[in-house]
């Protein structure tokens, strides 16, 4: 049972709603990287599906999971993400037209500590490098920290982070994953 509520627990890890959302550029040089600092929160909508609030507005897909340690007490482990919205740069909770969008690629380091007399929840924590992009993403990098902390019973998750637009060039002859691959889940398309 304990397994059982502990690996319950473990898939709302990246998840639920506060309402702190900011967007900040911090360079605004043309031509060359724009760095955005973004915050906000994430809301579990299904098993693998994560609705993002405040500075990047979208869908995260988990794509895959793979625990590198559990016990009764702590999970880790590690897997990829991507997302598919925008940086909400004037957090009007709508992506226009002029704001950067499209699909960005993670890797991710998670843990958890859980209550090993019941498999409750403590705390969680992952941190999501970007690894690529497509769209207005492309050549994007930067990291997003996410923090899960249970309030009155429901596990909410927040972040904060960077994304570096223009942070590499782009290599056109390089194989990229991109949202029309059948094999990648698509964000509405109900995959889970």
């Amino acid at each position: 049972m304990i397994a059982v509520l502990r690996r319950t627990a473990l898939a709302v890890v990246v998840i639920t709603c506060t309402l702190a959302a900011t967007v900040a550029p911090a360079t605004a040089t043309t031509g060359g990287p724009t760095t955005l600092h973004v915050e906000g929160t994430q809301t579990q909508v299904s098993e693998n599906l994560y609705k993002s609030y405040g500075g990047l507005l979208g869908d995260f897909w988990i794509l895959t999971f793979v625990p590198l340690y559990e016990s009764d007490s702590l999970v880790i482990g590690t897997g990829t993400e991507r997302f598919v919205g925008c940086v909400d740069v004037n957090l009007d909770t709508v992506c226009g037209a002029t704001e950067p969008s499209g699909e960005l690629r993670f890797h991710f380091v998670q843990w958890a500590k859980f209550d090993p007399s019941t498999g409750a929840l403590i705390e969680g924590g992952c941190e999501h490098p970007i690894t690529g992009g497509s769209d207005g993403f492309q050549g994007a990098r930067g990291i997003i920290h996410m923090r899960d902390a249970v309030v009155n019973g429901d596990v909410r998750t927040t972040y904060r982070g960077t994304v570096v637009l223009d942070a590499v060039p782009v290599d056109l002859s390089a194989p990229q994953v991109l949202a029309s691959d059948p094999d990648v889940p698509r964000a509405g398309g109900g995959h889970c």
